[in-house]
Formats: structure tokens, sequence, C-alpha cells
């Protein structure tokens, strides 16, 4: 079924799949909206008509758009020096029903998607990074929803070239060890010793933790694994500092959805 507006006789317009990142309210009837596209990465988007019911029970182009939804867009490319493309259609493929009823999965989404935001630039394609952002979307609100979290957000270092070291010392080249204290620094770049110099505000972790997260797959060999034992709520609180001080450091600027972090892993003093 062609999607509503897509006429592949234009030359201006294009055709991808994109994952919905942010939704803001431009006039009564249209939003901006700011997708993570298979093949293009980053769009800013105008939705003309979107807020407004073409007729009863029919959008304007084709489906409601809603952060964290999957769908097949097609778009018009912005021109110069515009900021923002046009979208004409919206095919709504996946609305991830599972994370929307569980409230620990759905703030994993959100600070995913702000995650994104702060990470990538520009329409640079990352196709691997879609994908596997994809399938740990879809898996969230399931029994494994803190490593889907930990594993998307360490993805997504990892595609934007921002990934830390952790199984060795920055310093002596000294292996990372379980049940040994290191220090996590996310100016530098990585983890050292105890007793080697480290920056001023680094993260004292457990070398285990470290090597955990350093280990854990991908979303879509996550998913697939089988189910391993659940890790210790102080250990998956850790692992989740040292990323979100790595994705911070990598943005020059606060998270805004960490208040969220609470929900997914518990209360502490340090998230």
């Amino acid at each position: 079924m062609p999607l509503n507006g897509y006429n592949p006789v234009m030359a201006n317009y294009e055709k991808d799949e994109a994952i919905c990142l942010r939704v803001i309210n431009f006039s009564e009837t249209s939003q901006v909206v700011t997708l993570f596209a298979r093949q293009a990465g980053l769009l800013a988007l105008l939705a003309k008509g979107s807020r407004k019911m073409a007729k009863a029970g029919t959008f304007s182009l084709g489906a409601p758009i809603d952060q964290v939804a999957r769908g097949e867009v097609v778009y018009i490319p912005p021109r110069g020096t515009a900021e923002l493309g046009t979208l004409t259609a919206w095919n709504l493929i996946d609305y991830h029903p599972a994370m929307r009823k569980s409230l620990p999965a759905f703030f994993a989404g959100q600070i995913i998607c702000e995650v994104m935001m702060m990470l990538l630039s520009g329409q640079e394609s990352h196709t691997p990074l879609y994908d596997e952002l994809a399938a740990g979307l879809a898996a969230l609100g399931g029994s494994q929803t803190q490593r889907l979290f930990l594993s998307i957000a360490k993805r997504i270092l990892i595609s934007t070239g921002y990934q830390p070291e952790m199984e060795y010392c920055l310093v002596c080249k000294a292996p990372v060890r379980p049940g040994v204290p290191a220090q996590f620094g996310p100016q530098r770049g990585g983890v050292c010793c105890v007793d080697c110099p480290a920056e001023s505000k680094a993260l004292r972790v457990d070398g285990g933790v470290l090597l955990a997260l350093a280990r854990l797959p991908v979303p879509s060999t996550l998913i697939t694994a089988a189910a391993s034992k659940p890790a210790a709520a102080p250990a998956m609180r850790a692992a989740a500092m040292v990323l979100i001080a790595a994705i911070e450091t990598a943005a020059d600027r606060g998270l805004k959805t960490r208040w969220a972090l609470e929900a997914l892993f518990g209360k502490t003093k340090a998230l």
C-alpha cells in the first residue's frame, strides 16, 4: 500500500524508515519532528497539518506521530540553508506497546531519544545503529529492560565515536580486574587504576562492573541470548553512571531526562 503523499515521479521526495526522537508543536495544525532515519540519519522536518485530522479518524499524514514510534516516512529534504525539510507521509510500523505499558521502560525510551539527539549530528547515516536501536526499543518492557538500556546507550557511544576504554588502564595499560576498584574518567575517555593519576571527578567503580559493561552484547544479540542471572541493583546503577558520565562529557551538557534514571535503576544519590 503506497504511503499517503508519496509520488515516486517527484525526484525531490525521499523515502526511508525512521524512529521519532522528538515532537514539538509548531502551530495549531503543524509540528516539528526530529527523526532518526535508517539511511539519512538525523532529520528535522516540518509536519504540516499533523495536529489536525483531515476527517474523522484520518490523520493528514496517514497516522499520528509520537516519540519513540517507528514508521515509514516520505519527506522533502531541506533546501539550501533551510534547517527544516518537510514530512509528507508517516506510515506507522511499531508503536512499541510493551514499552508504553511499563513506566521504567517508557522512561528508558525517552532517555535514549535525548541521548541520540545529544550525540548525533547532521544527516549522517548510521544504519547499523538504527537496526540495533529498532531491535532494542521493540524489546523494552520485557525482563531485560535495564540491560537493554545499557546496551543501547553503549552502542550509541560506539557508533558516534565516543566509546570509552573500560578494560585496560589508560596510564599503565594494566587490565581491569573484577573485585578491584578502578577510576573511570569521562574527560580522559576511560579507566585508570586506583594507583595511577586520574582526573579529579573520576568515578570509583568496581572492575567487574566495567568488564561486564565492556562485554555487554549489542541489543539484537542480547534479546536472543539465554536469560542470564539478574545483576545486582548497585552494579546496574554503577554501569548506568559510567555511561551517562561518558555521554554528558561527549555532549558537553547535562542530560535533561536524568531524573528518569531513578525509575529505571532505583533511587541513588549518584544518579
